[in-house]
């Protein structure tokens, strides 16, 4: 099938076929989906023009926030201040990132080693995830995951879920300066412009090449801020749909294009996908899939990086 606005011909299968792949890493990884689409988009479906490509992976990417979003905030795990000053930061670096992205990396060429590089900083991450150090820190991340459903789970039994805001995110102190909430029991603290700062700075990656920002924010909001995991997801999540949808409407106000008929056939693939992730993922050892994804990123960050050089030297094509 053509695609008159991407200007290639692709079967429908294929774009939804890999969704459905983009979509399930969404849903069950947590990282790397805009990395995914964008290999798709380039590699996959060979679309040349680099400003078609960068809000449409980004299209791609606010389908898993739109669907999660509202019950995190049901359930209390989203730092809600934090998500607002990662979000002010993310707009204001959207709009410089999708300015300069479109103004000096308007095409393949210049953008593909770029989008190369962000996808080596992906696959790092996924490296480090397969460590021992830090998967022996995820068994204590799921120990408290399971505590707080187990008092979620008794609190409704009962009829006592107005007891929620007693393990829920609940805040004591606020603005611009110092904040403090609890959570679980424990008190946390941080000053409003760390977050802001965070915000702007991943926008302006995140949005250059097109991508959620999710795989920067969510090491930073857990690792340097100290937040425990089960509240970091939503708190980065409400701030990436801010941020993307910041991010396109720029990129369409600055005069590029999408290809609405592909995204529909790619929304459905995503959509398929991200149900599927939290139903297979369980039966499917993450390390396996984790370590799998990152080879392949590696090897597309290799391609996109120094494929042109690798050629030169050798003749071989990757």
């Amino acid at each position: 099938m053509f695609f008159e606005v991407a200007d290639v011909t692709v079967s429908p299968v294929v774009l939804i076929l890999w969704s459905i792949v983009t979509g399930y890493v969404f849903s069950s990884v947590g990282a790397a989906g805009g990395i995914l689409a964008g290999i798709g988009h380039i590699s996959i479906f060979g679309i040349k023009n680099a400003n078609i490509i960068k809000p449409m992976n980004q299209i791609l990417t606010t389908i898993s926030p739109v669907v999660s979003t509202p019950m995190y905030i049901r359930e209390k795990r989203i730092v809600v201040p934090v998500a607002i000053s990662l979000a002010a930061g993310g707009i204001a670096g959207a709009l410089l990132g999708s300015w300069l992205s479109h103004s000096y990396l308007p095409d393949l060429s210049s953008y593909k080693p770029f989008f190369g590089i962000v996808t080596y900083i992906v696959a790092v991450r996924l490296w480090y995830e397969l460590t021992p150090g830090f998967r022996n820190r995820q068994v204590k991340v799921k120990e408290a995951t399971k505590t707080f459903e187990a008092k979620v789970k008794e609190l409704k039994e009962n009829g006592r879920m107005s007891e929620i805001k007693e393990i829920g995110v609940n805040f004591t102190q606020t603005g611009l300066g110092n904040n403090k909430f609890t959570f679980a029991g424990q008190t946390f603290e941080y000053k409003t412009i760390v977050p802001f700062t965070a915000g702007l700075l991943v926008a302006i990656v995140s949005s250059s090449m097109g991508v959620g920002g999710g795989f920067l924010l969510v090491p930073f909001v857990t690792s340097f801020m100290g937040f425990p995991a089960f509240i970091v997801a939503g708190t980065v999540t409400l701030s990436i749909l801010v941020t993307s949808l910041t991010s396109i409407i720029n990129y369409i106000q600055l005069g590029s294009t999408m290809d609405y008929t592909m995204l529909m056939f790619e929304l459905i693939g995503v959509a398929i996908g991200s149900y599927l992730g939290p139903k297979l993922s369980k039966y499917i050892k993450a390390v396996y899939f984790k370590a799998l994804l990152a080879i392949i990123l590696t090897y597309t960050g290799t391609s996109y990086v120094f494929g042109k050089l690798i050629f030169e030297l050798t003749g071989f094509k990757m």
